[in-house]
């Protein structure tokens, strides 16, 4: 008895250590950690240096339009409100939909002051969005231009969207991520300014046991 469990235990170990060594079909799973700026194939999907790029590229954008100025000029120097309305993302990468959020709010709230823009969020669609703030503010429950104060309402809505055009030969995976943004007037839904930025990502295709 004694020596039929040796031998299994025995079996068992042999198997093991060829399975490490790739002799068998089965393989032990690696990762490589890659930093975001290497070069080369790297893990696919957009990184963190990706959304902290676009999130550069729309603050500047917003700098450029002085909307800020106009604004303050026109209603008794208050500053406008933006809402950040959470991403629409259509590529096969969800989580970046919150962190994109509040890294654009983030990076806003950082590089303007109180006296130039405030800020807030929405989670919704833009279209029922604007119909939602218009409600509220004619009701009385939210800010409007004409200087009552109640809950914060906004006079610009920022939105962001993501699509994606992916392909694979079986060895690489190939991404190209469109960001596309917009600032849209609350009050009278025209859009002030739309752009995009396209970022390409190439990487090793991993394969998958199960």
């Amino acid at each position: 008895m004694k020596m039929r469990i040796l031998l299994a235990m025995l079996f068992l170990f042999t198997f093991c250590t060829l399975a490490s060594t790739g002799a068998t079909g089965c393989r032990q799973s690696t990762r490589e950690d890659l930093k975001d700026d290497e070069v080369g194939p790297e893990s696919s999907g957009p990184y963190a240096a990706d959304l902290l790029e676009v999130t550069d590229v729309i603050v500047d954008k917003l700098k450029k339009q002085k909307i800020s100025e106009n604004f303050k000029a026109k209603y008794k120097g208050e500053p406008p409100i933006i809402a950040i309305i959470r991403p629409q993302n259509d590529t096969r990468f969800p989580e970046v939909t919150q962190i994109f959020q509040e890294d654009l709010l983030t990076a806003m709230m950082e590089r303007f002051t109180r006296d130039q823009y405030r800020f807030s969020q929405r989670d919704s669609d833009v279209q029922s969005a604007i119909a939602s703030e218009k409600e509220a503010k004619e009701a009385g429950e939210r800010t409007d231009r004409t200087g009552r104060r109640t809950k914060l309402g906004a006079d610009y809505f920022m939105k962001a969207k993501f699509s994606t055009l992916s392909m694979t030969d079986g060895q690489y995976e190939d991404d190209t991520i469109l960001y596309t943004y917009e600032l849209i007037d609350t009050e009278t839904d025209e859009l002030i300014f739309k752009g995009g930025h396209k970022i390409r990502r190439v990487s090793k295709k991993s394969a998958v046991y199960r």
